[in-house]
């Protein structure tokens, strides 16, 4: 006798559907993810452009000077943080022309310097212990110069933005227990970067200074940088809730960039 009904689908069968609308299931949500991940991206651009023409209006009836808070009339998209991380003055020193080529390393050197001194280059291991990963800029040679720490780096000249941030955006360490060494790599170098063309340095850097020249040795001599004029600035940071790896900033000079201020 022939049976009335015969099954939909073999076991092998309906093995494959399950295993494809499983597949299917895992590709919308990655695909949903994506999508809600740009839109936080999106969002959190919109809120800084919105920064930007408040602090301007404010600056105009300000004096020139930007708030040291945020606006009222800002307000951020939800889940999104702003934060006025810097409102004050800077030293600017090309305003009377451009610096010389050692100038211009003699620039860079300082900021490093200054970095230092913020504690840029401390970042916390896993147990919450400040380590300092980046210690100093030194070893100046009017032909290279090197950032000393955990990992210590030279550059020779020229030496160029591209440079310092490929070095900076591509630092991995397999030392789990200090990955945060990779993020104050990162925020360092960037910031050196920002901060030297902010105030008036150039790139590429072509020369350094020796640091054994004098005047009757024919070394490449230090020169002291001119008088600053102090320029008015600020930086905004946004972060998210759900993407703590998306991180914008935007400055006085209307640009919206990646990472921290």
């Amino acid at each position: 006798m022939k049976k009335w009904w015969a099954p939909a689908f073999t076991i092998v069968e309906l093995i494959i559907v399950v295993a494809v609308i499983g597949i299917l299931a895992a590709i919308s949500i990655v695909a949903y993810g994506g999508i809600q991940r740009t839109a936080a991206d999106k969002a959190m651009k919109s809120d800084l452009e919105h920064v930007t023409g408040e602090m301007q209006r404010v600056q105009l009836q300000n004096n020139g000077l930007y708030p040291t808070t945020l606006p009222v009339a800002v307000k951020s998209s939800p889940n999104i943080t702003l934060n006025l991380k810097y409102s004050g003055t800077f030293n600017f020193y090309a305003a009377a022309g451009p610096l010389t080529p050692v100038q211009n390393g003699v620039l860079m050197s300082q900021i490093c310097q200054d970095l230092i001194d913020e504690g840029i280059g401390k970042g916390k291991n896993q147990n919450g212990v400040t380590q300092d990963y980046i210690t100093g800029c030194g070893n100046w040679n009017h032909d290279s110069m090197q950032f000393t720490g955990w990992n210590t780096k030279k550059f020779s000249t020229p030496v160029s933005d591209n440079a310092l941030l490929a070095y900076a955006d591509n630092f991995t360490t397999s030392d789990n227990f200090n990955k945060a060494h990779e993020t104050v790599v990162k925020t360092f170098y960037h910031a050196l970067v920002d901060r030297h063309v902010r105030q008036g340095g150039t790139y590429p850097i072509t020369t350094f200074w020796d640091f054994w020249a004098n005047s009757g040795n024919g070394g490449v001599m230090n020169q002291p940088l001119p008088t600053p004029r102090q320029q008015p600035w600020y930086c905004v940071e946004a972060t998210h809730a759900s993407y703590p790896d998306l991180r914008w900033h935007v400055t006085n000079e209307l640009k919206i960039l990646p990472n921290a201020c």
